[in-house]
């Protein structure tokens, strides 16, 4: 990665970082449909597995999200040079970890209510009959 020093590099490197927030959440939405979908069976008898594929949700979108912003903050934040720079892109990190949520909390409930007979749907809690 070239050293960012201007301000048309850093725009550039903050249209790239939204994309790339868009692109992790829907790998970790991805990653996430595809663990509780073929890893968690169904327990049958008193069926408490859809708590276990919550947890695998909540824990892949935790981890998706603090990893991105700890990327940028650690590794991306140290290859601009002006600490005004600097400080516009920790607010572009900012907003990148408000996308990074909306679309992994947005898309994943959206999910779950259109596949709500799924594996993945019954994340939401037993489905009542």
């Amino acid at each position: 990665m070239t050293p960012v020093t201007n301000v048309n590099q850093l725009n550039q490197l903050m249209n790239s970082t939204m994309i790339y927030a868009v692109v992790v959440s829907l790998i970790a939405l991805a990653l996430a449909w595809l663990i509780s979908t073929y890893l968690i069976p169904w327990e049958g008898g008193n069926d408490r597995s859809y708590i276990k594929r919550r947890i695998v949700y909540l824990v892949i979108g935790a981890v998706a999200v603090l990893g991105f912003w700890m990327y940028n903050d650690l590794v991306v934040m140290n290859y601009i040079k002006n600490v005004g720079l600097q400080n516009m892109f920790a607010a572009c990190n900012l907003k990148c970890v408000g996308i990074n949520l909306g679309i992994y909390l947005v898309v994943g409930v959206v999910l779950m209510f259109a596949f709500r007979r799924s594996k993945f749907g019954s994340i939401l809690g037993k489905e009542k009959k």
